[in-house]
């Protein structure tokens, strides 16, 4: 074989040898997440980037939820099972999500933040983002008019 036809071969089996290599990275809005003692589901927007090559396999999405002092307080795993597809400029997927939560409770458990995790098919990680919970408990409560805070007035310019 010519030594151009062995530089070509090695070019190829390396370029080959790197279509399996991705990277997945993955953004939660808003964060921090406010909710409201009385809240029940808010939406969370999730911003996923998908670079390398072919395609990458997602078998599930992990949510733990941790206190401040960084105790698990609670764990649950969804199944996805999907590949999603992979480019060298990196493929976009954008997507709200309403999830249920309640804010009373998140505020008694003392929870502070969850940990998304994407995982591979063999539990291995893809990417996760920690999101912040805040629980604001007057957030979207209705104050008598008494209460809420008057609009201040003009001051007389000289």
């Amino acid at each position: 074989m010519r030594p151009l036809h062995r530089a070509l071969l090695a070019a190829a089996c390396l370029l080959a040898a790197g279509c399996n290599d991705h990277s997945l990275s993955l953004d939660l809005q808003p964060n921090p997440l406010i909710i409201g003692l009385m809240d029940t589901q808010a939406t969370v927007h999730a911003h996923v980037v998908a670079k390398g090559f072919g395609k990458v396999p997602i078998s599930s999405v992990q949510f733990a939820a941790f206190s401040s002092s960084d105790s698990q307080i609670a764990s649950q795993t969804e199944a996805v099972d999907q590949n999603m597809p992979a480019s060298p400029f990196g493929f976009v997927v954008n997507r709200d999500f309403t999830i249920p939560i309640n804010g009373a409770l998140v505020a008694l458990s003392g929870a502070k933040y969850v940990m998304v995790k994407v995982l591979d098919p063999q539990g291995g990680l893809l990417a996760e983002k920690r999101l912040d919970i805040v629980v604001h408990a007057l957030k979207d409560l209705r104050l008598p008019n008494g209460l809420n805070p008057a609009a201040p007035s003009p001051t007389p310019s000289p």
